[in-house]
């Protein structure tokens, strides 16, 4: 299966994996990495490399962070080219929502790329006006 991990600004990590496991009714095997005020790529991207390698089940990592181009994006993307000098492949995904972390959760026995698809289908998917 493909190793999932949440990377966001703190406590967001935490909470949306918290989200899942109410949703689900049981704990997902999702790693939650919340990324504190003044953390940056440079000083902790190899530490989160190792965070993440441990996710890995074999096939590969999806880390799914808040926003794109800020702090826990910019570790996500140093720990990933990080990982994939060593042949773990790992794929970011910015923007992550209750409804990506879901169907991420669902779909983990996917290839990687077909999880990538999905995650990003669940998130476009759940964006609707409440009428």
């Amino acid at each position: 299966m493909i190793g999932l991990v949440v990377l966001a600004h703190a406590p967001l990590a935490s909470a949306l994996v918290s989200c899942a496991e109410h949703v689900m009714g049981q704990a997902p095997d999702v790693l939650a990495l919340d990324v504190n005020p003044g953390d940056c790529a440079q000083d902790c991207a190899s530490q989160v490399a190792e965070k993440i390698k441990l996710a890995n089940e074999g096939q590969g990592v999806l880390v799914m962070t808040d926003l794109p181009g800020a702090s826990p994006s910019n570790i996500a993307a140093s720990a990933a080219r990080l990982l994939t000098e060593i042949n773990i492949p790992v794929v970011v995904l910015g923007g992550v929502s209750a409804a990506m972390l879901i169907k991420a959760i669902n779909y983990r026995h996917l290839s990687l790329q077909e999880l990538v698809t999905k995650a990003q289908s669940g998130a476009v998917q759940s964006i609707t006006s409440i009428e």
